[in-house]
């Protein structure tokens, strides 16, 4: 079974995954925000959506957020900047 990640290999606890990865999901998540500009999730949300667990959804939307892509609201909802 595919994960998130694009890998078969599921995301494990405690164990980082790969840089590519990392750089795979990061290129996603960034391209479903494009295809819908009006996208709005919480971090919660933002986990389900894309099946990741918490360590690693917080680091993809800390890390679009540094690179100006998107933006948290004061609701606490990520949007595209």
């Amino acid at each position: 079974m595919k994960t998130a990640l694009g890998s078969n290999a599921p995301v494990l606890r405690g164990k980082p995954p790969t840089t590519t990865a990392l750089h795979d999901l990061l290129r996603r998540v960034e391209s479903e925000y494009r295809e819908m500009p009006g996208m709005c999730v919480t971090e919660a949300q933002a986990q389900r959506l894309w099946g990741l667990d918490s360590t690693t959804c917080a680091f993809v939307l800390m890390t679009l957020v540094e690179r100006r892509i998107l933006r948290r609201t004061p609701r606490g909802t990520y949007v595209k900047c």
